[in-house]
């Protein structure tokens, strides 16, 4: 793995460092400033988990136009506008004195936080890699352990020091000064172009291909149209289970202070059970991307599935304080399966030409799908049904969802990275 990072360093660091910066817009540093939003503003619950969903949900809309503009424009020529606009929402958070401003302020920051760095890391890495992309996809979803690991501790200070408006504001200038001129020179300095693979990174199998097939830059004709995969039944299929982890994570760590009190856990054991699940996450995304390359995604796929069913009932039915790790660190392992499996699956199964406007497309119902997450918890809470109870359930009926990478995977062959991806036949 290190090797790997050795012979392309520029484009795997530009992908670490897209991830890492997401932490502003990401629900596990939001979720900290829950509190004196709600202290100061004096809002329900249920009503502020809506704005912050629906935030999120027209956030999720435009992802597909992203994932269109990386297909036509170089990441450099995009980045700064994507930066300025999180920076923006920054500002606005810090300075917001009603609901509606707060509102506007999260669909920015969830737009480019949760959707448009994250899309524009994953695009350009799947995109140059193809016989290590499982691996360079888990090295560059490091970003995220280490920006759950450091940002928590730099945002408790700040709002300790200087309350949650100046916390934002300082996070605002930190996109602008420090992020985007990073991002920017090392987005510049890209080998990738639409079309064309990183050296040795085209893995063919000369039994299945033509020696025409076998080249840096495969044919237009091997790849799937954008109008192909929105009328392919597998797609939606393969968003349905993907969008599992990001959907029940967010509803969790959205309302974990309510969780912790439910079960009278220590709240200060969060910080030192986010320390694990972000470690563990960080060495599943590692370790899962050999396996992924060699045996395909779909038994990572499956034991994703099944370690967050497993962790949502585990968090529903509580214990003593040591299960606040077991249920973090599982959870932590999942979501480091989640990201090497997801964005193997669709360049294996449709190229690489319309990346990114699949991608974006297939983010828009992830971060969707995302959106929902905290509001079901909500409701039931104003409605005095115990979280207990909601999550055991729902542990349960996403341990039952484990079968469906295997029913797609018998529908779709190409899902394991065999041969060129090729033409959706209508």
């Amino acid at each position: 793995m290190s090797r790997l990072f050795i012979k392309h360093p520029r484009i795997l660091a530009f992908g670490v460092l897209q991830l890492f910066f997401t932490a502003p817009g990401q629900t596990f540093l939001i979720s900290l400033f829950v509190a004196p939003i709600f202290s100061e503003l004096g809002v329900s619950a249920s009503l502020f988990a809506t704005s912050y969903c629906i935030a999120t949900l027209l956030g999720a809309l435009i992802l597909n136009p992203i994932g269109w503009l990386l297909d036509k424009y170089a990441p450099r020529h995009i980045l700064p506008f994507m930066s300025i606009a999180m920076a923006s929402g920054c500002f606005l958070l810090a300075s917001a004195h009603s609901l509606l401003m707060i509102f506007f302020a999260f669909f920015l920051l969830r737009l480019i936080g949760q959707g448009g760095f994250s899309l524009t890391a994953s695009t350009v890495v799947s995109r140059g890699f193809h016989k290590n992309r499982a691996k360079a996809m888990g090295l560059i979803t490091l970003g995220y352990p280490l920006s759950e690991l450091i940002f928590p501790g730099i945002a408790m200070t700040l709002l300790t020091l200087y309350g949650w408006r100046i916390t934002y504001v300082i996070f605002g200038l930190m996109l602008l000064g420090i992020a985007l001129p990073i991002q920017y020179f090392l987005a510049s300095h890209d080998s990738v172009h639409r079309g064309h693979f990183l050296p040795d990174e085209l893995h063919v199998d000369p039994h299945t291909l033509s020696p025409l097939d076998i080249t840096d830059h495969p044919k237009q004709a091997s790849h799937a149209t954008f109008k192909e995969v929105v009328r392919d039944f597998d797609f939606y299929c393969v968003i349905s289970a993907s969008c599992i982890p990001p959907m029940i994570v967010t509803g969790l760590l959205f309302h974990q202070s309510t969780l912790f009190e439910f079960h009278q856990w220590p709240i200060g054991l969060a910080v030192s059970g986010l320390t694990l699940y972000a470690f563990l996450k960080a060495v599943s995304a590692v370790m899962v991307g050999p396996s992924v390359d060699t045996y395909g995604p779909i038994p990572a796929f499956i034991l994703m599935i099944v370690l967050l069913g497993s962790a949502t009932i585990i968090a529903g039915i509580g214990g003593p304080h040591l299960i606040v790790y077991l249920y973090l660190g599982l959870v932590g392992i999942a979501l480091g399966l989640g990201s090497p499996v997801i964005n193997v699956i669709w360049p294996n199964m449709y190229g690489t030409k319309h990346l990114g406007a699949i991608k974006g497309y297939g983010a828009t119902f992830r971060n969707g799908l995302t959106a929902l997450g905290p509001m079901p918890i909500a409701i039931a809470i104003d409605l005095q049904f115990p979280i207990d109870l909601v999550l055991t359930i729902t542990g349960i009926v996403i341990c039952m969802m484990a079968v469906i990478p295997l029913w797609i995977a018998k529908r779709n062959p190409l899902i394991h990275g065999k041969g060129n991806p090729k033409p959706i036949k209508e």
